[in-house]
């Protein structure tokens, strides 16, 4: 994490800080990538909204089709409204909180950005996975842990109880809740696991 955490902020014109110099930059952007695992256990420190909006800011500069920006953003940090969100939808599945541990359904984070995706548009999906893998690796390069979130979307959607925290959300018309990242400092470090190189084939 020490290379990594040399990537600063993406500043409003969507060009990277890096306090390195140009041989330097591909080694702490190849750093950040490799390094970064999916966190399951947070310290309870809060991440500052100065922080936040970095990372934020570095997730809309990503790529995504025609400019359409077809995503939209939900950021949760308020344990309350997280215990809350958690509680609804237990009510409804309570088999969800028998895992060891259990806090809340972002696997104990404090803090949690909800992605949503504009369903008239057939590539929203793409740029909305373009935009999370943009915060997580903004996030992993300033020391703070996630884990991509698919189950706690469909958690939400599929809870009546949690209906009014969705309605909350207040996501655009058309626009569907796609995902969820948790964001925190980590209280683990877990191993890379293998990954399988022979999903690489060249076509000749």
């Amino acid at each position: 994490m020490a290379a990594a955490a040399t990537l600063t902020a993406c500043q409003e014109s969507g060009k990277p800080v890096m306090n390195t110099t140009a041989n330097d930059t591909v080694g702490v952007v190849t750093e950040v990538m490799m390094s970064r695992r999916s966190i399951r256990a947070y310290k309870d420190s809060v991440i500052d909204k100065t922080t936040l909006d970095e990372i934020l800011k570095c997730g809309i500069n990503a790529p995504n089709g025609k400019n359409l920006q077809s995503y939209e953003l939900r950021v949760i940090d308020s344990p309350a409204l997280i215990d809350s969100i958690t509680a609804a939808v237990v009510k409804d599945n309570p088999k969800i909180a028998e895992r060891e541990g259990f806090k809340n359904i972002f696997v104990n984070a404090p803090c949690v950005v909800c992605i949503a995706y504009d369903k008239s548009y057939d590539m929203a999906q793409v740029d909305c996975g373009l935009l999370g893998e943009n915060i997580i690796l903004a996030a992993w390069a300033r020391g703070i842990g996630s884990c991509c979130l698919g189950s706690s979307a469909r958690w939400i959607l599929d809870s009546p109880s949690a209906q009014p925290f969705l309605d909350r959300m207040n996501f655009s018309e058309g626009y569907q809740l796609l995902y969820c990242i948790a964001l925190g400092y980590p209280d683990e470090t877990p191993e890379a696991k293998p990954r399988r190189e022979d999903k690489i084939k060249f076509v000749e």
